[in-house]
């Protein structure tokens, strides 16, 4: 199945979202899942398209890898009543 014009941008705008996604979350696997979608677009798109996806691809990702990743300095709060002893003490 080869994928309209229309559905192939559509996947282009969800894919620069999961990178996006994947920076913040999971950088580690950024270029892994990069390479599996962009492989998966040129696969069902015509050949006429493949350098258009490349070409968008490529720009995606150096555009993803410049954002600033935002660091958690602390890590999670698995506290149930995190004042209740605080008030008591």
């Amino acid at each position: 199945m080869l994928f309209s014009a229309e559905a192939l941008e559509s996947e282009i705008c969800k894919l620069r979202g999961l990178l996006q996604m994947l920076h913040e979350d999971q950088p580690d696997v950024l270029e892994d899942v990069f390479e599996f979608h962009v492989g998966n677009l040129i696969s069902h798109s015509s050949p006429d398209h493949h350098a258009h996806i490349r070409t968008c691809a490529h720009e995606m990702l150096v555009t993803v890898r410049a954002l600033p990743r935002r660091v958690e300095s602390k890590g999670p709060d698995f506290r149930l009543m995190p004042g209740a002893f605080a008030a008591t003490a």
